[in-house]
């Protein structure tokens, strides 16, 4: 490590002091200079090994996206697991009361992005087109970045990207002729799925640039472009009568502020005997997404509450 002398009394203190107050770091701390510091208030699961001053006082500054940024820049290290000591932080978080001024403060200096007309182009742009080679590496075949559903656990995750649609087309009951909308689109697997295998008319709306190319490419290739449209747009443009609206992966993008104009576009689209099916990473309770992954990975993400989703759907009577 760097030269940083002994840790201070006040330094040890000011970590220990976190660790009790933010309740949610079940570790113990090995300081550079070979100190140990663990909390007081939950037996640690791990150890965190500190490289330098300056990294301990960021992690006591702002914790929830420290972590992540000295971990990922080799300040921290984890001894062990780090998926466990994810885990951990994770419920160790989740079981504690949310509060206090310095939280409050930490929430507003760890804010998201907004999720505007403005904004959500810039955002979506920031994750989705880094290139689809990067993405090649590590999805399906397909190219789906959504949650898979394993049947039994000898399924390939091609296999289980299958069976996740197959379950969204038997949930919103598809049937040949049906016209259907998608609502943030991603590569497009999913609305030729619905054409190809259940005989519905899509229109699917996305506002990521390399997505789209993808997408179309792969209807044409495949015979499907008459029956799959694939349309530059915001969810809050969607003008298409539809028998079935469909959104798998979009809203953790919309944020809780957009609810109501999702709901008002759902209502405005669905025939009066219309389907329809949200699929969502979730929080058991409202909480911001920790702001590393929104500052990294999902600018201007929010994953709601059961509770927050039904703002979507209660003011229109679904």
């Amino acid at each position: 490590g760097r030269a940083n002398g002994s840790v201070h009394a006040l330094e040890k203190e000011l970590l220990r002091k976190t660790l009790d107050l933010i309740g949610f770091l079940p570790v113990s701390f090995l300081l550079w200079d070979g100190q140990e510091v663990a909390p007081s208030t939950a037996p640690p699961v791990a150890r965190i090994l500190v490289r330098d001053r300056d990294a301990l006082l960021r992690i006591i500054a702002n914790p929830d996206l420290q972590f992540g940024e000295m971990y990922s820049a080799g300040r921290i290290e984890v001894e062990g697991s780090l998926l466990e000591v994810v885990e951990a932080l994770y419920r160790a978080r989740s079981s504690t009361a949310p509060g206090g001024l310095r939280q409050a403060l930490l929430n507003w200096v760890n804010r998201p992005r907004p999720n505007s007309m403005l904004h959500a182009r810039d955002n979506i742009h920031h994750h989705y087109d880094i290139g689809n080679d990067f993405y090649r590496l590590w999805l399906d075949e397909q190219m789906i970045y959504t949650c898979a559903y394993f049947p039994n656990t000898a399924a390939t995750l091609e296999q289980a990207q299958i069976a996740k649609m197959d379950y969204v087309c038997r949930k919103l009951a598809l049937k040949p002729g049906d016209r259907v909308v998608e609502a943030g689109c991603g590569w497009g697997a999913l609305a030729l799925h619905m054409a190809r295998h259940y005989g519905a008319q899509v229109k699917a709306y996305n506002i990521a640039k390399e997505q789209l190319d993808y997408a179309r490419e792969r209807a044409r290739s495949e015979g499907l472009d008459a029956r799959v449209e694939y349309i530059e747009g915001d969810f809050r443009e969607i003008e298409a009568q539809c028998d079935a609206f469909v959104s798998v992966g979009m809203l953790e993008h919309v944020g809780v502020a957009h609810y109501h104009a999702l709901g008002a576009v759902i209502d405005r689209c669905l025939a009066a005997s219309g389907r329809g099916l949200i699929h969502s990473i979730g929080m058991n309770r409202p909480s911001p997404l920790n702001p590393w992954i929104e500052r990294h990975i999902f600018p201007g993400a929010y994953p709601p509450s059961l509770g927050e989703m039904m703002r979507i759907f209660e003011p229109a009577n679904f």
